[in-house]
Formats: structure tokens, sequence, C-alpha cells
């Protein structure tokens, strides 16, 4: 059963149905504009370190940044804000991009622990003319992303003070680019006594202008060790990780519950749209294209030295298995550049960022897997593989919201509840959740990390981490 809701045109669509929220009368209403008022912006349960160090090609930092570990830690450097009224036409009446807002030398933003959250926060004042009026609703809408990524992507780019908003922002990933980290939000703002207050959800408390931005893509990575040289006769060159779905661009929409138009913090949500239909892999057994390459995992750099085929590792002490016996181990720089990930000698290590996927009742009925695991010959030819598990599918999620754009950016905004359909091997991927086979550890303990051991694994299982918030604090460097 699908329960719709349809919206008013772009981001005015996402706020104009009523609103809860307690109004006061024209009576009390103090028409003069205060000097000042401040909100703060949240950007909560931010990404993955990649701080660079020595030898770091400084164009690879700006735009790799891989999902290193499961703990989370800042990476982006811009944060655009918008406000617009709550009404219809939606006038902006206040816009500005915060600059370094990871760089914790310049103090743009401050990092921000709690029981129910963690990521980093800044105080944001208006003063003036920027300050807004009693007695009216205005949506508050967040961005975070770096720098060049997505094309160049700018927010509420030629959107001006005193213009009409009726667009919903999204980013496409470029021909031959790469998904990467992207935050928003957005929260319904009013003002009493000349104070901005906000309210989470209906059930609770209104306080001080708050605005929260969360992940808007998902995340996976596998951390393996001891894998085979061969698979059913033949040598192994490469681990392989692919989805059978592909979206290309990322709805900044979807922010409100369906049941509770105040929370603004809905879980489960898929805001992918736009599918990739350039297959670049195969399924296993398949005669033709069918199937994304997520991730790829090259042995060789891994395992390096081999004289007799370069394109293969090097199984350095002869007993079968590359793993931390074999002293040619070494990091995939190319991947990894020096100082953007810490390793234990033996492992692997493969990782990808992704517009979020949903699979339907056709493609459980069909049994179509969600991913597969794959070893590769050194001709690319499927020799071993494995369709992945997700733990726990029954209860990894509760129903899904599903975020569309069926008549482009400038038309309507449709949200649709999806019952929760998954299966152990046919999954939706929901923005904001992190995928993972192993368990890989930011810090330098390796006694935590726990990757999995390819010489005995009949399964693999992928674990879904709600909100990428496995740990009560966060790194911040």
């Amino acid at each position: 059963m699908l329960e719709k809701i349809k919206y008013a045109l772009g981001i005015a669509a996402l706020l104009l149905s009523s609103c809860s929220t307690d109004t006061t009368s024209v009576s009390d209403i103090n028409t003069e504009k205060p000097q000042q008022q401040t909100f703060t912006v949240v950007v909560e349960s931010v990404g993955e370190l990649f701080e660079g160090g020595e030898g770091v090609n400084p164009g690879t930092l700006a735009s790799r940044r891989p999902i290193s570990s499961v703990t989370p830690t800042q990476t982006f450097d811009k944060l655009a804000l918008l406000i617009i009224e709550y009404a219809s036409p939606a006038k902006v009446v206040y816009k500005r991009t915060i600059d370094n807002w990871s760089n914790p030398d310049n103090k743009a933003s401050y990092p921000w622990s709690t029981e129910e959250g963690q990521g980093r926060y800044a105080t944001v004042t208006l003063t003036g003319d920027e300050c807004l009026e009693e007695g009216k609703n205005y949506m508050a809408y967040v961005i975070g992303y770096h720098a060049g990524t997505y094309g160049g992507y700018e927010p509420f780019k030629d959107i001006e003070v005193g213009d009409y908003y009726n667009h919903t922002e999204v980013v496409t990933v470029p021909e031959n680019g790469s998904v990467d980290e992207v935050f928003a939000g957005a929260e319904v703002f009013w003002v009493k006594d000349g104070i901005i207050l906000s309210q989470r959800s209906s059930e609770t408390e209104v306080e001080h202008g708050l605005m929260v931005a969360r992940r808007q893509v998902a995340g996976t990575f596998g951390y393996f060790t001891r894998i085979p040289v061969t698979a059913g006769g033949k040598k192994v060159a490469k681990l392989r990780l692919v989805s059978t779905k592909e979206n290309r661009t990322v709805i900044f929409g979807g922010f409100r519950s369906v049941d509770d138009n105040l929370n603004f913090h809905k879980d489960n949500v898929i805001n992918g749209m736009n599918p990739a239909t350039d297959y670049d892999c195969v399924l296993a057994g398949s005669l033709k294209k069918d199937a994304f390459s997520v991730y790829e995992i090259d042995l060789c750099k891994w395992f390096p030295g081999n004289t007799e085929n370069a394109l293969l590792p090097l199984d350095a002490n002869g007993d079968g298995y590359l793993d931390s016996a074999d002293t040619n181990w070494q990091t995939d720089e190319e991947n990894y550049p020096k100082g953007t990930i810490s390793l234990p000698r033996g492992t692997v290590f493969g990782d990808s960022f992704m517009v979020s996927i949903a699979m339907l009742r056709d493609d459980v009925d069909e049994g179509i897997p969600t991913f597969q695991m794959q070893m590769l010959d050194a001709g690319g030819k499927v020799i071993k593989y494995w369709d992945v598990v997700l733990r726990n599918y029954e209860t990894a999620g509760e129903n899904r919201t599903l975020v569309s754009l069926p008549e482009g950016v400038d038309g309507r905004t449709e949200i649709m509840e999806l019952e929760n359909i998954d299966t152990e091997t046919c999954f939706s991927i929901v923005r904001n959740r992190l995928y993972t086979m192993g368990e890989k550890s930011q810090s330098q303990n390796y006694g935590e990390d726990e990757p999995i051991d390819l010489s005995i694994a009949n399964e693999l299982v992928l674990d879904a981490r709600h909100e990428w918030q496995i740990m009560n604090s966060i790194i911040f460097n």
C-alpha cells in the first residue's frame, strides 16, 4: 500500500502543508524588528577523515575522501544557508555561505556531541534588516558540500534575497565522475518575542532555532584478508563489488515525515533518481553486462612484485593466501595516498559512496541481488562470487520514504511511503547509512579491526549501520 503526499512546487512544496506551530496573535506581535537574532546549524554524523599527509597529491586530497572507517569525522568545506517565507510564493529573505566549515583553525564550526547525535555546529547571527519578523513562518534550508564535487555544484545558484524560490535542489554525478558526500536539511522557523524558534517534531518541545543537516548519500566498504591466490582453478587478480541498480541524481528533499509534517529527521529515506543504464560489468553467469561496479580492489597493487604477470598479486611466501605473512604487502597508494587510511599488514580495502536506490517487489520476486561480491581473473572473468547477505534484514528498518521529482526540479515533489520488503539479498539502499563488510576502526588500535577472512567465507554478510553513529563521540582533527 502506497500513501502519497503531493506538495507544491520545489522547496516551497515541502513546506506549504498545514503547520502545527504555536502562532502569536496579531495583537501580541511587536512590529519592530529586533536588532539581532541567532539560530544554530548542526551537521550531524559527518563524513570520513581525509586529512592527507606527506606525499599526498593536493588534487587527490581535494577530490578523493575515502570511507576509511566506521567512525565519522568532518570532511566538507562549504555550508550554504537559505531562508524563505513559509508562503506561496516563497520569497527569499536570507542567503549565506559559510566557508572553511571543517577547518578547525578558522573556527567556522565547532565539535558537537550528545547522546542523541554528533557532528559540528555554528551559531548564525542575523542583524538589522536580516532579522525575521514575528507573525510569520519561515523555511530554513541548509546544504553542506565540498567545493568542486558534482561538477562544481553550487547550492541556490543565481538566487538572491528578494527573489521567489520554487525550485528543488538536486545534484547529479557527472559522466565519469564519482558520488561524494553531501549534506542537507530543512526546518520551519518562527519568531516569538524576537527569538527564532523551531520544533524538531510535533511531539517535542519548542526550542531556540535549530536546523540539522544530515548525509544525503549512502556509503559502503569491504575489508578483507587471507585472500586465496586461486579460485576455481584460476588465479585471482581482483575483488569487485557490483550492484544491480545505480542512481545518478540526489534529491535534497523528503526531510519531513509522512505522518508528522514537523518531523524533519525522517529515517529510511530513498532520495535517488535518474537510474543509470550504462552497465559496466556482469553478474556471475550473465552473458551481457547487467551490473555496475561499486568498487574494485586490484590485488597486485596491495601485493606487488609478480614478475611473471604484473596483473596478478605476488604470494611472497607461497602459502596460497594473501595475508600478513606476505612481506611484500603495501597499501594501494593510488586509491589511498599516504596518510589517508590506516591498515594493518595483509589487509585490503575498498569503498564507495552511493546514491540511494529502491529495490521493488518485482526485484524481490525475480531474486535480483542488490550486491554481489566477485573474484576476477586477470582477464576480468568472474571466477567466484557471493550474493551479499544483509544482516538482520527483517529488522533493518521500518517502511521506506521514497522521494521523487516526476516532472523535474521545477515540478511537483512526490513523497511515497513504501512497505519494507527487504529480503536477505534484495534490499533498498537508503541515504545516511553505511553498509559494511568487516569492521574497520578509525583508531590506530588494530586489535579493534575485524577484516573478513576470505579463505573461509562461505557467506558474505553486510552490516547496515544506521546514521553512521557507531560511537558516542566523534573524532576531529
